[in-house]
């Protein structure tokens, strides 16, 4: 009996032992652990990522002026334009032809001929009233008849002066009312969709949606604790969700104020886009740096 009970507590001594080593063994496996996270940067100091968007710079709905019928629509869904190009005209017949008569009119220049015709004369019987009065051979009341000849004359002519320049500026007239018919891009971009067509009445509906591609927005919404970070003139690198190289955008705007509901502001920036290379309405994702307070751009999260 004492044999076996020896035996058995050999046994549980030698369990313990290897028990102690087992631990001892786990110990020194974690050890390492903390020299490494030690080697590593700080939490604090790893940038920060936000979503952000691009977006076109302005999305405009063209409108007219002016109501009337649409007579033609110049460009096509998708079509790039530049500004001032000509996209729409409303139906113009009556406005050309009033133009038409408002140039024959301010054209004509008969009665200023006419009444610089009546002044020379004036001035010629004038000139002579003054020598006959100076030799007494007729009256002073003769001469005064002459020289309000003369000034009668002269206010004929800039009346008819006058009538010419009201001519012109009807001229004028009629021509603004002419291109009120004719409407044009106020931006370079690209034309989104149309909204009437012709034949349509356009009133205070718009007749086409043009976008503004250059530059285009990139907007971002950074936490509370990067809140006077930033200042407009700072540069951002950005790799577009579609993928190439990282390109430039400066930030314009930063929103003076919180959201208080978030906790959160915004942030917007200009990207160049003058090649036209960079499509609006993708994603990206912004990294900021704590330790150089620069933006940078990488490709947005794997979906």
């Amino acid at each position: 009996m004492n044999s076996i009970i020896n035996s058995l507590g050999g046994n549980v001594k030698e369990n313990r032992i290897v028990g102690m080593a087992s631990l001892i063994a786990s110990l020194c496996l974690l050890l390492p652990v903390p020299i490494a996270l030690a080697n590593e940067a700080p939490a604090s100091a790893l940038p920060d990522t936000h979503e952000c968007l691009i977006e076109p710079m302005v999305v405009l709905e063209l409108g007219s002026e002016t109501q009337g019928l649409i007579d033609i629509l110049e460009v096509d869904r998708g079509e790039r334009i530049s500004a001032g190009d000509v996209v729409a005209r409303l139906k113009s017949t009556v406005e050309r032809r009033r133009v038409d008569q408002a140039r024959k009119r301010a054209g004509m220049r008969g009665e200023i001929t006419a009444r610089q015709a009546d002044l020379e004369l004036a001035s010629i019987v004038l000139k002579r009233s003054r020598g006959l009065h100076a030799k007494s051979l007729i009256s002073s009341q003769e001469l005064d008849e002459a020289r309000a000849q003369h000034r009668v004359a002269q206010a004929a002519l800039e009346q008819a002066e006058d009538n010419a320049g009201q001519l012109e500026m009807e001229l004028l007239r009629a021509e603004a009312l002419l291109e009120q018919r004719i409407i044009r891009s106020p931006v370079d971009g690209v034309v989104v969709e149309h909204s009437s067509f012709a034949g349509e009445f356009v009133q205070d509906n718009p007749i086409m949606t043009i976008a503004q591609l250059d530059p285009l927005r990139v907007e971002v919404v950074l936490p509370l604790s990067d809140f006077g970070r930033y200042q407009p003139g700072d540069t951002a690198r950005v790799r577009p969700e579609l993928g190439g190289d990282e390109v430039t955008a400066v930030v314009d705007v930063v929103d003076p104020l919180l959201d208080a509901g978030s906790g959160t502001f915004g942030i917007r920036l200009l990207l160049d886009n003058a090649d036209g290379r960079l499509v609006a309405g993708q994603k990206c994702t912004i990294s900021i740096d704590p330790s150089t307070g620069q933006l940078s751009s990488s490709d947005s999260l794997e979906q």
